[in-house]
């Protein structure tokens, strides 16, 4: 249901695109509808807007931030602080790598748009709440929103403008595909 939903987005997001009036807006407009098909799907899991999810951030405290992406994604970029978590994990799996990490804090997850997250987010919120978690929230569009409102990204080496954009399809989502990496380049190039 929800894939049929995806690509119906992904259909709207031509026609915006054609449609808009400013090339650096297009993809958040795009963004903007997939964000609501998410949250419509996940009910269970909460849901914070980029700016809430970094000023929260911003202000420290108890939060466990973890990056829903494959390997090869987080290595591009991440959000600052984020710990890299498989989207396969399972809750047993997940438990014994995090479940001593949440007691009194809100766990914020994200992978590109916010469907890996809120996958995670859903398999794991009852029993992050018997292990004291405060709550379970995806960050609404994910990376991309984040990229998309400029916020700092983050790679083993230090600060990037890059994010890895999943795929070419998915990258119409960006609003500044310029910045958008699939792995390391070659030497040569």
């Amino acid at each position: 249901m929800l894939r049929h939903r995806i690509g119906l987005a992904l259909a709207a997001c031509a026609t915006i695109g054609a449609a808009a009036t400013s090339a650096s807006a297009e993809g958040q407009l795009c963004l903007n509808e997939l964000e609501k098909q998410v949250e419509r799907e996940y009910t269970d899991v909460g849901s914070l807007l980029p700016h809430q999810a970094h000023d929260l951030l911003k202000a420290g405290g108890d939060i466990l931030l973890l990056d829903v992406r494959d390997a090869g994604e987080f290595q591009i970029s991440h959000l600052p602080g984020a710990v890299w978590v498989d989207p396969e994990i399972t809750i047993d799996q997940f438990m014994d790598r995090f479940g001593h990490l949440i007691a009194g804090k809100r766990v914020l997850l994200y992978c590109s748009v916010g469907v890996r997250s809120s996958r995670l987010g859903e398999r794991i919120r009852a029993e992050a709440a018997t292990r004291g978690a405060t709550g379970v929230y995806n960050i609404r569009g994910g990376i991309f929103a984040w990229h998309n409102y400029g916020k700092r990204l983050d790679m083993a080496k230090g600060q990037t403008e890059l994010v890895h954009p999943y795929s070419t399809r998915w990258s119409r989502y960006l609003d500044f595909p310029n910045y958008t990496s699939f792995g390391a380049r070659p030497r040569w190039w």
